[in-house]
Order: C-alpha cells, then structure tokens, then sequence
C-alpha cells in the first residue's frame, strides 16, 4: 500500500511498505540500525537478523525509498498458518503519527495474501500501553501468559489475532 504523509517541514513523503522476500545481506546493517533506536535491549545481533531476512519475513516501512521501520514475522512450527510478529520498530522522529497503526495493517493483510490465518505475539504484562493498542486497534485477543519470558519475573503476555477463517470455522487457541 501507498500512501502520502505530509512532514513538520511542509515536505511530502511518499510511504509505502515492502515485503522482502530475497535475501538481501545490504539489509542486515538497516534492520540492527533501527532496532537499536527503538529498543532499550537490543533484538538482534547481525547473525540473528541476517537469519530472519533469509528465512522468516521482513518489511520495511519506507519513505521516499529510505527505511523508517521494519517488521520481522516468522512462521510457527506448531501451527503451519500462524505468523509470530517478531519485532515491529519505527525509527524516532517517525513515531506519533500513525505510521505504527498503517504499517501492522499493510503487513497483516500481506500475511493473510500468503496463506496465513492467524498472527500471534507477546508484549510485556505491565506494558499496558501495548497491550491497549494491539487489543483494541486491531483486534488482538489474550490467549496465555508466559511467565518468566526474558528472566525472573518478565511475565508476557500471548496475543493472538485471527486474520482470516472460513466459514463455520473455528481457529484453535
């Protein structure tokens, strides 16, 4: 999808989301890049992420064909048709106006065009922030609690998204 987005300078930006679906090693240093402007702790080193744009999913967020944000989906081995969103970042300065919200949208729809049906992910317990827009946003229902996640007492939270399902049908929890 594409779109355009007006900045605080007056200019205009042309934003779209592009999934990669060839291995691209150039990629590697962008994903690392943005992941550390975004997250306290840091997702990925270089192996990791070179082996999630070779073998999972990843889509970047571009304005003007420059990366603002990348999302990392993997596919679950216990349920064939469920994506687990890895990692979801937006590069600040970026942040606040909506971008987050389009880009989900973009690659839940791109997921459900490949065959998946559902799309599971964890958020921290006391990130009610998170919690608050992955429920009521879009739709994300609590299925479990995973406690001691990331160390003693990092309980998080299992979300679970349904993407699409055929009538009469009832996706597992």
């Amino acid at each position: 999808m594409e779109y355009s987005l007006s900045g605080q300078d007056g200019q205009t930006y042309r934003i779209r989301t592009l999934e990669i679906r060839e291995h691209d090693p150039e990629l590697i240093k962008t994903v690392v890049d943005i992941d550390l402007m975004t997250w306290s702790e840091q997702t990925f080193s270089r192996y990791t992420a070179a082996l999630m744009l070779r073998h999972g999913r990843t889509f970047l967020l571009l304005a003007d064909e420059v990366p603002i944000g990348t999302c990392q989906v993997i596919r679950s081995w216990d349920r064939p048709t469920e994506a687990v969103l890895f990692s979801i970042s937006i590069r600040p300065g970026w942040r606040g106006r909506g971008l987050g919200t389009r880009f989900l949208q973009d690659v839940f729809e791109a997921l459900e065009r490949s065959g998946m049906r559902s799309v599971v992910l964890s958020v921290d317990v006391t990130n009610e922030h998170g919690l608050g827009i992955y429920e009521k946003r879009f739709g994300f229902t609590r299925v479990g609690v995973l406690p001691n996640e990331y160390g003693k007492k990092t309980d998080e939270v299992l979300l679970r998204k349904v993407l699409t399902q055929t009538l009469g049908e009832v996706v597992p929890l």
